[in-house]
């Protein structure tokens, strides 16, 4: 038993098995690198986050649906390119006040 697992071939083995996984992972995405974020529910993301201009995308975070319709209506005016919109569910916690 010594023998086997001194020889090496449980790394081997290991190996063997991660670049069979990363080969499946390279076929979902057809090697192309994916820029828009799906399985997000709300999420209305920026046109160009994750692409060469991605540093230059803001996303706003608002304090429930209502609030998100406000700032889509005011990213509707401004455009799409640049700005996404995410609502979060419930009331911000004012850390001033909160202790540890």
């Amino acid at each position: 038993m010594k023998a086997i697992l001194n020889s090496g071939i449980v790394e081997l083995i290991l190996k063997v098995a991660e670049a069979k996984e990363e080969a499946k992972l390279g076929k979902q995405n057809n090697g192309k690198k994916q820029i828009k974020l799906f399985g997000i529910k709300k999420l209305d993301d920026a046109n160009k986050a994750g692409s060469k201009e991605s540093e230059r995308c803001t996303l706003i975070l608002t304090e429930g649906d209502s609030a998100k319709s406000l700032a889509l209506a005011g990213i509707e005016v401004v455009g799409r390119d640049l700005y996404g919109c995410f609502p979060l569910r419930g009331k911000f916690l004012n850390v001033r006040e909160a202790n540890m």
